[in-house]
């Protein structure tokens, strides 16, 4: 897989950790709550396998930030059962994981 591939996979990969980091976060007295943790856990481990396969450029690091922003509101908007302060996470969430995989 290319560049590109690896980047719509892993900005998919990171969107789905952050999706489940932050719907942990928001709504940390339900049920679901630490499943979604474990799970976000699990997305951000295959998520650092890919991100180790490349050598990332400032403009591939832009062009990551920005894709996983667009995906990460998409995947949020759709799970209406969560808070509505989900959306108040989503930039300090991505800058978070950014800097964990040295994609900042």
């Amino acid at each position: 897989m290319g560049k590109r591939g690896n980047i719509d996979e892993l900005t998919t990969l990171l969107a789905l950790a952050l999706t489940h980091r932050i719907g942990g976060l928001v709504n940390l007295n339900e049920i679901y709550s630490e499943k979604y943790r474990k799970e976000s856990d699990v997305f951000l481990k295959e998520a650092l396998k890919i991100s180790l396969t490349q050598n990332w450029n400032i403009n591939d690091k832009i062009k990551i930030k920005n894709l996983l922003e667009k995906k990460l509101r998409e995947s949020l908007e759709k799970r209406d059962f969560l808070d509505n302060k989900k959306f108040d996470l989503i930039e300090k969430e991505i800058n978070n994981v950014l800097v964990s995989l040295s994609l900042n």
